[in-house]
């Protein structure tokens, strides 16, 4: 060994905060989607309004939320480990949703919720987070742009 470290040069990420700012906004129009088709089987324009506004302003909200408390520390770690790739975000924000359903009926039993009940629909919210978490990182891998340095910048690396 020579003694001196070659300095290699990573991908740049681009769009982040754009990324941060959209991707609960997947989840929710996921949500309201669900909202809207369900309120038009029930039939009734009124519950078709309540539901799809309801749903996605609180899907919306806990969604950034959770992109604050969970996503920007995951986002981190991932870019640390030079995980970067689309697949990875989608996975990353599917992680959190699927975190973020499991602990609402924890939320849910402090409000006064009965634990029996909440925790029967645990394994559903729990899916349901998973889902919505997943079309939030389809938005994010969509959004956010991973630049690869350029074969010039390389090779003036090892000039």
């Amino acid at each position: 060994m020579l003694g001196f470290a070659v300095k290699t040069r990573s991908s740049r990420l681009e769009n982040v905060v754009a990324a941060f700012a959209v991707a609960p906004l997947g989840g929710a129009l996921v949500v309201g989607l669900i909202g809207y088709l369900f309120g038009a089987i029930m039939g009734g324009e009124n519950i078709v309004g309540t539901i799809v506004a309801g749903g996605f302003l609180a899907t919306a909200g806990v969604g950034y939320a959770a992109a604050i408390i969970l996503g920007i520390p995951g986002f981190l770690l991932f870019r640390r480990l030079r995980w970067t790739r689309g697949t990875h975000w989608v996975l990353l924000c599917g992680a959190v949703g699927a975190v973020t359903g499991a602990v609402a009926p924890l939320i849910l039993t402090a409000f006064g919720g009965q634990l029996e009940e909440i925790c029967q629909a645990a394994g559903v919210l729990l899916i349901a987070g998973a889902a919505v978490g997943t079309a939030s990182g389809l938005l994010f891998a969509r959004v956010i742009k991973v630049r690869q340095p350029a074969a010039a910048d390389i090779a003036a690396t090892f000039d």
